[in-house]
């Protein structure tokens, strides 16, 4: 899909500048693709060049955040590449797959590349991800009326564990899904739950109650571990693998890539839904950002809605389980998931129409 499909399908919002100056800083233009300042080589009045690049379509990098108001510093000998808007800043680095936006960890489908001595970057990467979440005021609006929060596990299936401190993800999951259901229910969404009580659901089953509920939002909460004494830690948060993509856990890429799942409707949105839950999870919690990444786990494949799985740390971890185990930290897992949920509404969300 060329980079403009994306955004052939929004509206023309005539409040596309209040959102982002709210949420991402930077100059907003009326046009997205109206000419900005000259970005190093680049003449703003250049249209960006796409490439195949092992049969992978990219887009030059630097003409097409000119574009968008980003000036730009590229450094060859390193590979980095560095675009700046306002407080605004994006980092890419020729041959990874990991970048940096405003700051947060997150990892593409594909490396940047360099092409003739330009950066490029994958055209998928940008249209999926990066945009919707630079300007989400060009990603269509919708009324978010019903949210479902889904605590995994239960019942025989414990989850991850810490058998040393006799700690089990379900137990856990749980008990922030009720708190993130309290605070919500303050607001003016309605707000269900895929379990209330210690009890195992099919992962499919999930998806289909978020599904029958016709979720606006699903969001899923985990606790991962890696083998015992091992020293890893952090927050890690997933949306869905875009279509012809691969996950972030994929070295290369295979036939399930090809394959357009019910969550992938909604891949715009989850990027912006993502984006804020892994922000306000670290600012929150102070833990060590682990990326911000994508995968087709069971029920954000199946789930018909935006949908986001936040692993908000690891049991594994003897220090970050101390904390888990500590209701205080559990409440500001689920506040940082509230102030999340806030952060989407106010640039995503559409008051409801009258029946």
């Amino acid at each position: 899909m060329p980079i403009l499909g994306f955004f052939s399908r929004a509206p023309r919002a005539i409040w596309a500048g209040l959102v982002l100056l709210a949420l991402v800083p930077g100059p907003v233009s009326g046009n997205l693709f109206a000419a900005g300042p000259a970005s190093g080589r680049q003449p703003a009045s250049r249209p960006p060049s796409t490439v195949k690049l092992g049969g992978i379509g990219y887009i030059d990098a630097r003409a097409q955040f000119a574009q968008l108001g980003y000036k730009a510093a590229y450094r060859p000998d390193s590979g980095v590449l560095t675009l700046r808007s306002g407080a605004s800043e994006v980092v890419f680095t020729v041959g990874s797959r990991e970048a940096r936006l405003n700051g947060l960890r997150l990892f593409l489908g594909e490396p940047a590349q360099a092409h003739k001595g330009a950066p490029y970057v994958a055209t998928i990467d940008l249209e999926r991800f990066i945009l919707p979440i630079l300007r989400p005021s060009r990603v269509s609006r919708k009324p978010i009326r019903t949210i479902v929060i889904d605590a995994v596990h239960g019942g025989n299936d414990s989850g991850t564990r810490n058998q040393a401190r006799k700690l089990n993800e379900k137990t856990f999951t749980l008990d922030v899904a009720k708190r993130l259901q309290t605070l919500l229910a303050g607001g003016p969404w309605q707000v269900r739950m895929t379990r209330t009580d210690d009890r195992f659901i099919e992962l499919s089953d999930r998806a289909e109650f978020a599904n029958n509920a016709k979720a606006d939002l699903f969001i899923s909460i985990h606790f991962n571990a890696v083998a015992a004494g091992s020293d890893v830690r952090g927050t890690e948060t997933y949306v869905l693998t875009p279509q012809f993509q691969r996950s972030t856990s994929s070295a290369k890429s295979g036939p399930e890539d090809k394959v357009a799942y019910p969550g992938n409707r909604h891949d715009a949105r989850s990027a912006v839904l993502g984006y804020h839950m892994h922000r306000q999870l670290l600012a929150k919690l102070k833990s060590e950002d682990r990326g911000y990444k994508r995968a087709r786990f069971a029920v954000l494949r199946l789930v018909d809605s935006p949908g986001v799985l936040v692993e908000a740390g690891y049991l594994s971890n003897d220090g970050e389980a101390a904390k888990i185990a500590n209701a205080g930290y559990r409440g500001d897992i689920a506040e940082a998931l509230f102030a999340a949920v806030q952060a989407y509404d106010a640039s995503l969300g559409a008051p409801p129409t009258k029946p």
